[in-house]
């Protein structure tokens, strides 16, 4: 079985407030499949923070809650940075 990659439509964004940052990533596992990662905690204190995957039925669902948490973040005062 071959496993197609569309890595043109991954994407990855950063966001921080004071010393908090929060990153959202829109990928394919090994098998595939769609997902997001989202990652948060503080840069404050030792270690990586938090981290969740969350599978999404397809690339276009996937999508949709990036663009959601995105605007998410922008309610909560999050600034988006490179």
């Amino acid at each position: 079985m071959e496993i197609s990659y569309e890595y043109d439509k991954w994407l990855h964004s950063k966001w921080q407030r004071n010393t908090r940052f929060y990153t959202l990533t829109l990928c394919q596992n090994i098998y595939g499949e769609w997902m997001i990662t989202k990652t948060w905690g503080s840069a404050m204190t030792r270690g990586f923070g938090k981290s969740k995957d969350e599978n999404c039925q397809d690339y276009q669902s996937g999508l949709q809650t990036y663009h959601k948490l995105q605007q998410r973040r922008e309610k909560r005062g999050y600034q988006q940075v490179n």
